[in-house]
């Protein structure tokens, strides 16, 4: 795209305006510094608000001198900038081009390192919060936030035996096979330590905020968010819930929550009955766990990961920009920069997640066989958001043929039929849902219930609250 389609498509997170630059200098270095702790950008000058190319007066060269000496005095650490003058329309500018720096956060030097840092979103320029100050500093250092240790939380060591346990034991349950399982060895504080999920500081262990992440602890609280909505927009809430709790649940958990709300085919091309979902599982299973490893944990509670069903799309958003470096096609063909490196050792250990940055392709991959369309990414200043789109919506996709099937003679269904059924359509209602919806008493259901799990062909998966039902055999 060329300097002048950019002007006419006007100001935004990477394009700033201004007529000449002696106006009010403070006010375009604030946009200068936000550039550089953001995504890198470009200041014009002598373009108007009003996207109206006026060109610039006097001695050019003078100007940008006094740009370029501006920038270097007024600005810590220096920054990843260059000025130019360039022809627009016929009518001269200069362009200032700030990259996105590495050594954040940079700010303006008579502000100080504090009230000195800007922050870009969409068109403005904003002084940054405490929150946005602290993911400038964790990037700035080198060090991802979750191996850092987590101040004020103090740990024993039944506890830490207590993370070992459950890591190993679900491990075990991902595991693909029981060769596979033999090969998994139960974790050891050592290894914690290893991955930054504990650290050793003379001789006493302590808890990282990875720790803090992966156990019930209340210092770093995270939120997933999920909802299911009437129509293509979020004006009507259906249902919602929301997963407190350590991370590796709430993958567990909000892609339950999703199956449970999906629809369900069915077809027999064996004789034996074949359920389809109509999105392949693994791809949703795969893109809220990459939203869990690579979100930004600070100010966890206030920014949830969110996971909305709409009529035609399923959409995870995940708090935090993507980590410096890393861009949308680069990620579309598998190079990946994990946020929260411990994190992700962690989840690997548990066969929650494959190797960094293979997901992408792999789920691109897996709608192209379903006939979806491919997965679409937006990345936001401070936000990502990957959307999927279900299945027979219009967008775009063909809807797979299903399977002839032989239309059953009608007959009366009974309690337990209903109950299946119930239970078919979604594996986490409870009780009083199921009473609810086929018109019975509640105690009528549970006995019901019951005898199905005496005779093998209902089966409880988890605790009562937390847990679903699997119907044996299909």
């Amino acid at each position: 795209m060329s300097l002048i389609d950019d002007i006419r498509n006007g100001e935004s997170d990477r394009l700033e305006f201004k007529e000449i630059p002696n106006d009010n200098s403070g006010k375009w270095m604030k946009t200068a510094v936000a550039f550089a702790n953001c995504r890198g950008g470009r200041i014009l000058f002598g373009v108007s608000n009003s996207r109206e190319v006026k060109g610039l007066d006097g001695d050019l060269f003078a100007l940008r001198d006094s740009i370029s000496d501006a920038v270097a005095s007024s600005c810590s650490p220096p920054l990843p900038a260059r000025v130019g003058i360039t022809t627009v329309a016929g009518k001269p500018i200069i362009v200032l081009d700030v990259q996105e720096g590495i050594r954040t956060p940079y700010y303006i030097k008579s502000k100080g390192d504090v009230g000195g840092v800007y922050v870009r979103y969409d068109a403005t320029t904003r002084i940054a919060d405490e929150y946005a100050l602290l993911d400038l500093r964790v990037e700035g250092s080198g060090k991802s936030y979750d191996s850092r240790e987590c101040r004020g939380l103090k740990v024993t060591t039944e506890e830490i035996d207590s993370l070992c346990k459950r890591m190993y034991e679900l491990a075990q349950e991902n595991a693909d096979g029981e060769a596979e399982r033999k090969l998994i060895k139960p974790v050891t504080s050592a290894q914690l330590v290893k991955w930054g999920i504990l650290r050793d500081i003379g001789g006493e262990l302590r808890p990282t905020n990875a720790f803090a992440l992966l156990t019930d602890s209340d210092r770093i609280a995270p939120v997933v968010k999920c909802g299911l909505f009437r129509g293509k927009t979020r004006a009507v809430f259906i249902d919602r819930r929301q997963f407190v709790m350590p991370v590796q649940d709430q993958i567990e958990e909000a892609y339950k929550y999703v199956l449970s709300k999906i629809n369900l085919g069915a077809s027999f091309p064996n004789v034996r009955r074949k359920d389809t979902y109509e999105i392949p599982p693994g791809a949703i299973r795969e893109l809220i766990a990459n939203a869990v490893l690579h979100r930004t944990y600070v100010n966890a509670e206030a920014s949830p990961i969110t996971v909305a069903i709409y009529d035609d799309r399923l959409e995870i958003t995940s708090p935090g920009k993507l980590k410096r470096g890393v861009t949308v096609e680069k990620m579309r063909v598998g190079c990946s920069d994990c946020r929260n490196e411990a994190l992700a050792l962690a989840l690997s250990y548990m066969n929650i997640i494959e190797d960094w940055g293979s997901g992408i392709p792999r789920i691109h991959e897996e709608l192209r066989e379903a006939g979806l369309r491919d997965l679409v990414i937006d990345d936001w200043p401070n936000a990502v958001r990957v959307t999927l789109y279900r299945q027979g919506t219009k967008s775009g996709i063909k809807t797979p043929q299903k399977t002839p099937q032989k239309t059953p003679q009608k007959t009366p269904q009974k309690t337990p039929q209903k109950i299946l059924i119930a239970i078919r359509e979604n594996p986490n209602v409870g009780t009083q849902e199921v009473a609810d919806a086929i018109g019975v008493e509640r105690s009528t259901v549970a006995r019901a219930i019951a005898k199905l799990k005496a005779t093998g062909v209902l089966r409880r998966i988890g605790p009562d609250k937390g847990g679903y039902w699997e119907i044996v055999g299909g």
